[in-house]
């Protein structure tokens, strides 16, 4: 028989609906044993006689007999065909031809070439209107655990990364979708542009990070002033006090000088009540201080008489 291009596709998918039921399923291309055809339910490749049954073929269409009841969502059945590579039939050498026999074995070969350019379709392939270049895959040692990458300049087949790190990529891709819609404004505003306008202030902070870290081991001592502050004592209490803490830094070189005789200090204050003593006694002391002062004047005026006189043995005996 006569094969179309038109009929020699090796290819034919049913939609089976949630829920529903079908068992018969049509074979539109042709076919000469039932081990020619491969039938799939949702992508799982089903069993011979196990599964299905096949009427028809030997050079005609068919059917397949399978019930597949559809999944939620509905299911799919796909049949193909893929004839093994052998030839069926030795034409003698003398003698009557066979026509018939001839006309089967070359329609197989036929159906053959169909289920090689099905997959040679489906797989991949340069266009028709590129140059000449290599396909050839890296070798197996340069290529395990690799995915497959083309080289940028010549388009030839190469080893490229890890799928290890495609896998990680992978599990990060929210988080990649995340920041590409930060930077283009997707989300919010354009942040990492706005970080980027501040990258002077975050440089300035990475050199005094060892003063943040030193905030950050008092920070006990912070929140006890912010709990002081919450409790009613005011920032303005402790400003008011400036004024006093200037006066204290205008007389630094007096408390220095005091810190240098302090034990001098110490001594004085061990004495305090005799210094009150004598405090106290104070006019009396300034009494007898002046009274002592006439009297010295008094003698001295008086010693002076004495010694401007000429007086004789006798008289300074009187005297």
């Amino acid at each position: 028989m006569t094969i179309n291009l038109t009929d020699n596709d090796p290819r034919i998918s049913y939609s089976v609906g949630a829920g529903v039921t079908q068992t018969t399923f049509t074979v539109p291309f042709e076919f000469f044993d039932n081990d020619d055809l491969n039938v799939y339910v949702d992508n799982t490749l089903k069993t011979i006689t196990t599964h299905y049954t096949v009427a028809g073929g030997d050079g005609s269409t068919g059917t397949v007999t399978i019930s597949v009841t559809g999944a939620s969502g509905g299911s799919t059945v796909l049949i193909t065909r893929s004839i093994g590579l052998d030839r069926t039939t030795d034409f003698p050498s003398v003698g009557p031809f066979n026509i018939a026999a001839l006309n089967t074995e070359l329609d197989r070969m036929i159906a053959i070439n169909a289920d090689l350019k099905d997959q040679a379709d489906r797989s991949l392939q340069l266009s028709d209107f590129e140059t000449e270049v290599s396909t050839t895959l890296p070798d197996l040692a340069t290529r395990k655990g690799k995915v497959l990458a083309f080289n940028s300049s010549t388009g030839v087949p190469e080893a490229g990364p890890q799928v290890s790190d495609i896998s990680t990529i992978a599990a990060i891709s929210a988080d990649i979708s995340t920041l590409a819609d930060i930077e283009d404004g997707t989300i919010a505003t354009d942040a990492i542009s706005g970080l980027a306008a501040i990258k002077a202030n975050v440089t300035t902070v990475a050199g005094i990070s060892s003063n943040v870290t030193a905030v950050a081991n008092d920070a006990t001592d912070i929140g006890v002033v912010a709990t002081d502050l919450s409790g009613g004592n005011s920032i303005g209490a402790v400003s008011s006090g400036l004024t006093n803490i200037n006066s204290v830094a205008a007389i630094s070189a007096n408390i220095t000088a005091c810190a240098s005789i302090s034990s001098n200090i110490t001594a004085v204050a061990g004495d305090a009540t005799d210094i009150g003593n004598v405090a106290g006694s104070l006019s009396n002391i300034n009494l007898v201080a002046s009274n002592i002062n006439s009297g010295v004047l008094t003698a001295v005026t008086d010693y002076g008489s004495v010694a401007n006189t000429t007086v004789s043995t006798n008289d300074y005996g009187s005297v």
